[in-house]
């Protein structure tokens, strides 16, 4: 069973990486659409107190997860258990759904060339999808900034968390961290009543994101070794800016990022205490260029890879010992 999985989680990652995802095939695509539908219904039962749309938030991500995983993981398995070879091909399959690796980089090169000819209509599009915030009449410079600090983010919640669940439950790992993720990623508004319906699905977004976030920062230390970048200056920032984050599971990658770069990236509002300040991560020690984003594409490309061989000699060890 654990190389049954092995042989599904890296065919799915080799797939993404040199096919894409359709998105027909896309699982986030569905998830989103279930996401969309159950999030309005479960709230309206519940009182619109904040207590009564907290309790509804945790329904909501219970039965979301009930919804996805139980049917699931049924399915693979009895496939792995009568028909072994349709089980990996059915599983590597819905790991491939869960991953779209050539978009990302798709993206990050049409960045690359929006910052190139300062073209913000264009980058604001990418960055959109890249980033998951938009931004509008950019700079070159701050298109730059801003691509970078997507592919940081991307780096943990696209690639690194998703691999590290396969590597514990296969696709179904995936699915339970992509259904975790797309739900959070819901913009349910900013009312009082609103956020205490996201929070517990939010609270779970974070602590699913900490540990690959942590892994992805160092591995990309690891990758910026090979590459002969500035390590000491990355460490530095790391150890100094590294929690100035919204979301602390982003911090590492994106510190890691600025500092082998030798830039700092966009500013951000980090609410602390009940206050709110504003802070930027890494040092501008030159002015950001375009060809920082290709710099940046190949660490994350280069993290996704070591982080693969990384777990597939893990499952290998375990898979031949047991």
């Amino acid at each position: 069973m654990i190389i049954n999985t092995l042989v599904a989680m890296t065919a799915g990652f080799l797939l993404s990486f040199f096919f894409g995802t359709p998105k027909i095939i896309s699982a986030r695509t569905y998830i989103e659409k279930l996401c969309r539908h159950l999030a309005p219904t479960i709230s309206s039962k519940y009182q619109e107190t904040e207590d009564g749309q907290h309790n509804a938030g945790m329904v909501y991500i219970t039965v979301l997860m009930l919804i996805l995983l139980v049917p699931t993981a049924l399915i693979l398995i009895l496939l792995y258990i009568f028909l072994p070879a349709l089980g990996i091909i059915v599983d590597a399959l819905l790991c491939w759904s869960l991953l779209d690796i050539k978009n990302l980089v798709t993206l990050s090169k049409d960045a690359s060339r929006a910052a190139k000819t300062s073209n913000s209509r264009r980058a604001d599009k990418r960055l959109n999808r890249l980033f998951g915030r938009k931004y509008k009449e950019l700079s070159g410079e701050e298109i730059v900034k801003a691509s970078i600090q997507g592919i940081a983010d991307r780096t943990v919640d696209s690639i690194a968390a998703p691999l590290l669940y396969m590597f514990l439950l296969s696709s179904v790992g995936g699915l339970f961290f992509a259904a975790a993720d797309a739900a959070a990623n819901l913009n349910y508004g900013s009312e009082e009543n609103s956020l205490s319906f996201a929070e517990p699905v939010r609270v779970l977004q974070n602590g699913l994101c900490f540990l690959p976030g942590k892994l992805a920062a160092y591995l990309m230390l690891a990758d910026a070794l090979w590459l002969k970048l500035n390590t000491r200056a990355a460490e530095r920032v790391y150890k100094k800016d590294s929690k100035k984050c919204a979301r602390p599971c982003f911090g590492g990658c994106r510190a890691v990022m600025a500092g082998l770069l030798g830039i700092s990236l966009m500013p951000e509002e980090v609410y602390s205490e009940q206050f709110m300040r504003t802070v930027t991560i890494g040092e501008q020690l030159k002015e950001p260029e375009h060809s920082d984003l290709n710099t940046a594409r190949t660490l994350m490309i280069g993290t996704a890879a070591i982080l693969l061989i990384m777990l597939f000699m893990v499952k290998l060890t375990i898979g031949v010992w047991v």
